[in-house]
């Protein structure tokens, strides 16, 4: 998990998209001329040159955690999101739910083939199944799968050991490889369903595709797209600054830099930051074999104490720190989950940076302020340690110290790596960035079954009635069931896992991706991004059009 962790953060810095060639501006009038011509000509243009930060360490295979946020370029999976994040056939024509719930049951659709032209049938369906349960495929939830089974060619049965309709994001996430050419160098050499087919592929430079000729959805409309690799993001600016890139990702703080014949895109994100705060009292050291860390300590005596968790999540001001830190670029965070199908809007927090009102809740509770401006209760002081693993997050960490100084709570900021934060992350203050298309995330990240599970609930927050939510969401028949079940988790108007209820958490914003794009390029509606974005927004690529 904590490659993961450490692999979307390369994404989160490093993703950078869409890119064709140009030719740098040098001011005067006659490049802008020539620049102009260029920009009209692109109308025409079939290619597209994309660069990304980063490509997959063990290359495009799904098996081994491409794609996991269901946007794969060479493969495709039963099920997929669309656009407004809405569960969708792709190669499923439908599923259904056996009467325990147990089994569900797929129907293929017609005339299915991988990029080589060989049948895709229910037998491959199966064996990626079982493969990627047998080598723990990351980014993907199979802890519920026992098996999945070909009953014909066009018919699969996925066998549970309980009710879980949220499987159905693992559907979406796990794209099928052929059973009969997978072998140990796939990632290098991938043949699947997805929209594109692999023409070269440099590592650490470049990637070649072209559109899949059996490819069942909507058809790409450039001839041939190459994937430029950065090795930092110096680079990647340098490549923006020059012009030669359609669309390329810029850090937020460039984005009032001049590049001539391009326009900002925005793109709003679940990319979030949020603090993880210990919701129980110091209590010793971890003994489960199933966490990270044995040996841990667990809890904190100042953040296991609900009105501290209220008090700091109300004196946060959101909007002031998205102007501030992020150039106007964010949202403000309430949840792991903010604009997804299954998030509670009615936990939105109506007194954001209310400092009085924090302080109102800290007096009430028995918290007195000493004259060193720290607060104090039955002889324990109002301090404790927050740590973060990557740079970028500095001012959001200090931000948060800063708000909890002014309510008379001393929060001490400490930078490192993940091996330097992962030790504390049970029994002080962490800053994590979360944000996918599963609602497992939120289960994950909230459930008592969780506490001190790899990253997962590591705060140890324990709620009866959030479990029983969950596991009713879980063993719907419908997914807005669950939906609706994993609302009530967050808030069901006496209890809940959100700052209205328990308040585990702190979230704070959600980081907008922004872009770099041509001028005459239409990108079309994108969706809401996930932590680390880049590749999905390759989903709506049939939809790309020049207007000029």
């Amino acid at each position: 998990m904590k490659k993961l962790f450490k692999k979307l953060s390369i994404l989160l810095l490093f993703t950078l998209i869409l890119t064709s060639c140009g030719k740098k501006d040098d001011g005067n009038q006659a490049a802008n001329d020539k620049n102009n011509v260029e920009t009209e000509s692109l109308a025409n243009k079939d290619e597209l040159v994309l660069g990304f930060g980063s490509e997959p360490d063990k290359g495009w295979d799904p098996i081994h955690g491409s794609g996991h946020y269901g946007t794969s370029i060479f493969q495709s999976a039963l099920l997929k999101r669309d656009l407004d994040l809405n569960i969708v056939p792709d190669l499923a024509k439908s599923y259904e739910l056996s009467e325990d719930k147990k089994t569900i049951k797929v129907e293929l659709k017609e005339d299915l083939k991988f990029s080589d032209g060989s049948d895709l049938t229910a037998s491959d369906v199966a064996f990626t199944y079982n493969l990627a349960k047998k080598e723990g495929t990351p980014g993907v939830n199979l802890t519920r799968l026992v098996d999945a089974v070909a009953t014909d060619d066009k018919h699969i049965e996925i066998h549970l050991n309980e009710p879980d309709i949220s499987f159905t994001s693992s559907m979406c996430s796990l794209a099928i490889v052929p059973e009969k050419s997978y072998g140990p160098d796939y990632g290098k050499n991938p043949i699947g369903s997805g929209p594109f087919k692999l023409v070269e592929w440099k590592v650490g430079q470049q990637l070649i595709v072209e559109p899949n000729e059996y490819y069942i959805g909507e058809k790409v409309p450039f001839k041939k797209i190459t994937f430029l690799f950065f090795k930092d993001q110096d680079q990647a600016l340098a490549t923006a600054k020059a012009g030669d890139c359609d669309v390329i990702r810029i850090p937020i703080t460039a984005k009032h830099t001049d590049f001539p014949g391009f326009h900002i895109e925005s793109i709003k994100t679940v990319d979030n930051r949020g603090i993880s705060l210990p919701t129980v009292p110091s209590t010793g050291k971890v003994t489960d074999d199933k966490s990270i860390m044995p040996g841990s300590p667990i809890g904190n005596n100042v953040t296991s104490d609900i009105n501290i968790r209220r008090a700091l999540d109300i004196a946060m001001d959101r909007k002031e720190m998205i102007e501030t830190i992020l150039d106007g670029e964010g949202t403000p965070a309430y949840s792991i989950a903010d604009g997804l199908p299954w998030f509670n809007d009615k936990t939105v927090e109506e007194n954001d940076g209310d400092i009085e009102k924090a302080k109102k809740i800290l007096e009430d509770a028995g918290w007195v302020e000493g004259t060193d401006g720290i607060r104090e209760k039955d002889g324990v002081k109002a301090k404790f340690d927050l740590y973060y693993a990557y740079q970028d997050r500095e001012d959001i960490a200090v931000y948060f110290c800063d708000q909890a100084k002014k309510i008379g709570i001393e929060i001490n900021p400490l930078f490192g790596d993940w091996d330097f934060v992962t030790p504390h992350m049970y029994s002080d203050a962490v800053l994590f960035g979360w944000g996918g298309y599963d609602p497992l995330e939120m289960f994950y990240s909230y459930s008592s079954l969780y506490r001190g599970v790899e990253y997962y609930n590591s705060n140890f927050y324990s709620n009866k009635k959030v479990d029983e939510y969950f596991e009713k969401g879980l063993s719907s028949d419908t997914v807005e069931e669950l939906n609706e079940n994993f609302k009530l988790a967050q808030w069901d108007g006496e209890t809940g896992l959100s700052a209205k209820g328990d308040c585990p958490w702190v979230w704070l914003v959600n980081e907008n991706h922004v872009y770099l794009v041509r001028d005459g390029l239409d990108i079309g509606r994108q969706k809401i991004q996930p932590h680390g974005g880049g590749w999905p927004m390759l989903d709506n690529i049939s939809n790309w059009k020049w207007t000029k």
